[in-house]
């Protein structure tokens, strides 16, 4: 696969705030078109004998995320894409409604506010997961790492980087480690809510 694809399946997570919608997405291992107990179709996971259900997968990722979104920001899709072979184009394959809120019950201010969760991958690669219109960590904009990460944090990192999951980095290997959380005002989320008007 070629560097900082999306080869050959990734997962798009539509989710909105109070402010905007937004985006994610996210690499996988290669997508079936095999149900189990959803309706999104499944993987085999990095180990290789793992077979995991899509919808389990997302809704479970999600979750987990939510803690860091405000309650007025939800999940509300997750569509598969799919490539044919290498290099082609990533074609929605399925989609699921979601339903998860935003759980977290920091308070101040989240407009254009992001969240970064920086992974290493198995190749050294690097792997991220962005969150848009997000509190501040407790310290404002200085970084977290591993030794402050609390029970939430720890939780991410084990279902992001799990063998029994089909997570991947962009260098289409898996998240092995998370090694900063990081935080920013987003400049075109800052340009597109006219907050410098």
């Amino acid at each position: 696969m070629a560097p900082n694809s999306l080869s050959p399946s990734s997962v798009v997570l539509d989710y909105a705030s109070i402010f905007g919608s937004h985006r994610m997405t996210i690499p996988t291992l290669q997508w079936l078109p095999i149900n189990l107990t959803g309706s999104l179709g499944s993987y085999l996971a990095w180990d290789g004998v793992t077979n995991v259900d899509a919808e389990d997968m997302v809704t479970t990722l999600a979750s987990l995320m939510a803690v860091f979104l405000p309650s007025t920001s939800a999940f509300g899709l997750a569509t598969v894409y799919n490539q044919a072979s290498a290099g082609a184009d990533n074609i929605p394959a399925r989609s699921v409604t979601l339903s998860v809120p935003g759980t977290s019950s920091a308070t101040g201010k989240t407009e254009a506010q992001s969240s970064t969760f920086n992974f290493k991958t198995t190749a050294n690669g690097d792997a991220k997961l962005v969150l848009l219109d997000t509190p501040l960590g407790s310290s404002g904009f200085v970084a977290i790492h591993p030794s402050s990460f609390d029970a939430n944090t720890l939780a991410l990192e084990a279902e992001f980087t799990s063998a029994v999951r089909a997570w991947s980095g962009r260098d289409d290997a898996r998240p092995s480690i998370l090694r900063k959380i990081t935080f920013d005002l987003n400049d075109k989320l800052q340009k597109s809510y006219k907050m410098s008007d």
